[in-house]
């Protein structure tokens, strides 16, 4: 039975499909599979809300979708008004139009090469390895807190050459600088995250100075060697999108470790092979854990024209929100989507979407979850949930648990 988003059980009409409703953090499943069925395409008078894997790969990779400045300059001055958390959010690469999103994440993807990712490995291993051995034996801790919140973060640092006094300040900006991407951002959460805001700013802008008198070879230093020349991003456009890097590869790398290992400690069949198979099976459970619960929850289009998707009419200028979660449980796509399988086949999550907006720092998301993982396994192959109760963090825009407390 399908629990109507009012809280009443009983038959549900897909037309009280409520997005923002608090049930959706929790468990927003059930309600995704309703509406694959019955309004794979949904009209809420706002944005056409798509549920199944092909229709969202259509809009994905479409030429006749794509996302207008305009859109995003209009919803966040209804949500955050005017001031420096507005001017920092529409500059940040995902939210520019066309031209300016080829010109900004260009410059950052020269810069934000494989080779570079793949050169942080060692670094990552000896830090997860350091962190998780910090947890005694028989003792309860937050998994989170200890190794997946801290990991992301200081991954960033590392690239940027952020000084080790000051990393522990941006691990902590990057958690309360999150709600401003939030349509629901409540006035309290609009201060701190302001706050952290004007300070991270700062600190950016200072170390990007810094660093502009002694160039090295580290991303940074390429990032200020790119903003010069025919193609060259402004200050702002620099500063938004150094900071946007630690937002955006900070909440993948937390909630996927956070979703996964929930899933697996749910379902110890599948922790036990990890366990009996740490280095083989670590990417496969990241690949998995990104599917299983996707860590960024939508994408944002516009309708450049009017089209159609799977027979739904759309018209010119109309609001598309693929639903990624939604989209990665589609049947059709993949075999017993509601469980979570280790050794799925053929497993290829859109969780990271497709296209011009595909996630740049992708190869490192994983690259961080499978170390995670796979440490885990080796170090703590016995470990336990200490509860089922488990709190899921108040955003729309990314999911994940709140924390996840176990036992080693």
């Amino acid at each position: 039975m399908v629990i109507a988003l009012d809280g009443e059980p009983g038959a549900w009409d897909v037309s009280s499909f409520d997005f923002l409703h608090p049930q959706m953090r929790v468990d927003p499943f059930p309600t995704f599979s309703v509406m694959r069925e019955e309004a794979p395409v949904h009209w809420d008078g706002r944005a056409h809300w798509i549920f199944r894997y092909n229709d969202a790969r259509s809009v994905l990779l479409g030429d006749e979708f794509g996302r207008r400045a305009s859109t995003f300059q209009e919803q966040y001055f209804d949500s955050l008004g005017s001031g420096q958390p507005y001017e920092y959010v529409i500059k940040r690469m995902t939210y520019l139009d066309r031209g300016d999103h080829h010109r900004v994440r260009g410059l950052f993807a020269k810069t934000f090469t494989p080779r570079r990712m793949e050169a942080l490995r060692p670094f990552i291993v000896e830090m997860v390895n350091q962190l998780i051995d910090q947890a005694k034996p028989g003792t309860k801790f937050d998994l989170l807190e200890l190794v997946a919140h801290p990991v992301p973060s200081l991954v960033i640092c590392e690239l940027l050459g952020v000084p080790v006094q000051d990393r522990e300040l941006f691990d902590g900006w990057t958690q309360r600088i999150a709600h401003l991407v939030s349509p629901a951002i409540s006035e309290e959460q609009y201060a701190d995250a302001a706050s952290a805001l004007a300070d991270e700013w700062e600190l950016m802008e200072n170390l990007i100075y810094t660093r502009s008198k002694n160039l090295g070879d580290d991303l940074l230093s390429d990032l200020i060697r790119a903003s010069t020349g025919n193609d060259a991003i402004s200050h702002q456009e620099l500063v938004s999108n150094c900071i946007f890097l630690f937002s955006a590869g900070h909440q993948t790398t937390r909630d996927t470790v956070g979703s996964g290992v929930l899933a697996m400690m749910r379902d110890r069949t599948q922790w036990d092979a990890l366990v009996a198979n740490p280095s083989g099976l670590a990417g496969a459970a990241a690949e998995e854990s990104l599917r299983y619960d996707a860590p960024v929850v939508q994408s944002w289009e516009v309708a450049f024209e009017d089209t159609e998707i799977s027979g739904y009419p759309i018209a010119e200028g109309e609001a598309v929100f693929p639903l990624l979660g939604a989209c990665n449980h589609d049947p059709e796509r993949f075999k017993n989507p509601d469980s979570f399988e280790i050794r799925r086949e053929d497993n290829i999550p859109i969780t990271f979407s497709l296209g011009p907006h595909h996630c740049m720092g992708s190869v490192l998301a994983r690259m961080e979850v499978s170390i995670i993982l796979e440490a885990l396994a080796t170090k703590i192959p016995t470990m336990k949930l200490t509860s089922e109760n488990i709190t899921w963090r108040d955003t729309v825009v990314f999911r994940g648990p709140e924390s996840l407390e176990v036992i080693s």
